[in-house]
């Protein structure tokens, strides 16, 4: 094949097709009408000798070929994009980069003021975008883009990214300033007697929490299941249940409400720290330089 022949669009229309399945969407994604994504498609078509996508039902469906074009066309369009992009002379306050972020309830109580404080005093203009974490195919939003830094206390496995463990951070528990029955320590067996705030991630099956307390014979009451911290405080506060968080958030949490932070009465109780990203942003020299601040605040938090 020629390569003057080939118009470096025609694999962004490919590329946004792959990740949208949808020729409106992607034609709105890359700014282009739809006649003229049809055109490109029709061209690109014609240049590999495959229809690419097929309809199914409202979206489009990729062929085998496409699924083998999709990872090599990524890489090229990132090596051009890196290639393109002045990064030796990157300044921070007139960049208007966008980061899309998942951190998690740790990353967003703990992390995140420490980040958008630091971009305060360094004047600049990244903008900063969160994304949740339910029903996210994480490998794929970092594939096309759509996800900058993904952080969680187990690692993606693929080849295509890449895990940096920033640590790992020890648990405390958390109950109200007044409680009743807790005064500045507590044991075991007061532990199990509490109602419990508990915190389980999806897919995961028994804590770590629940794994000792059994093997000492007891077991702990749970009086309410929850799937982000940022209820807690308000429960906390209101009842004389008890929650067991990451020690960081605790003390986040006892500044500004009414709430003391006690030792967790059993040892060995850690949760590691990922943070993970797609290698094709390894040399981003813009992504380098966030990821490098992140991997120093953890360090001193």
């Amino acid at each position: 094949m020629n390569l003057r022949s080939v118009d470096l669009n025609l694999l962004t229309v490919f590329d946004a097709i792959m990740a949208e399945g949808n020729m409106t969407r992607a034609a709105e994604k890359i700014g282009m009408s739809q006649p003229a994504m049809s055109l490109a498609l029709s061209r690109l078509r014609h240049l590999v000798d495959d229809p690419l996508f097929e309809r199914q039902g409202r979206g489009l469906k990729p062929t085998l070929r496409a699924q083998e074009l999709v990872q090599p066309v990524r890489r090229a369009l990132d090596i051009v994009s890196n290639a393109l992009e002045s990064t030796a002379d990157f300044d921070c306050q007139a960049s208007e980069r966008e980061f899309n972020l998942v951190l998690t309830d740790y990353g967003e109580i703990v992390l995140l003021p420490r980040l958008m404080a630091w971009l305060k005093n360094q004047h600049a203009k990244i903008n900063i975008n969160l994304q949740p974490r339910a029903q996210q195919d994480f490998k794929k939003d970092m594939h096309f883009g759509k996800l900058d830094l993904y952080f969680w206390h187990i690692p993606l496995l693929d080849d295509e990214i890449i895990s940096e463990r920033l640590g790992s951070f020890s648990h405390s528990c958390l109950v109200r300033e007044d409680h009743p029955l807790i005064n500045d320590s507590i044991n075991l067996e007061q532990y199990c007697q509490l109602q419990h705030i508990t915190f389980h991630a999806p897919g995961e099956n028994t804590s770590i929490i629940d794994q000792q307390i059994r093997g000492a014979g007891m077991e702990r009451q749970v009086g309410m299941r929850i799937h982000t911290y940022f209820d807690v405080p308000r429960v906390l506060t209101a009842t004389d249940m008890i929650c067991t968080l990451p020690t960081p958030i605790a003390h986040s949490f006892a500044e500004i409400h009414k709430l003391k932070v006690l030792a967790l009465p059993m040892d060995n109780v850690e949760m590691p720290l990922y943070m993970m990203w797609h290698r094709n942003q390894d040399n981003d020299e813009v992504h380098k330089w966030l990821r490098n601040f992140l991997i120093s605040l953890c360090a001193r938090i």
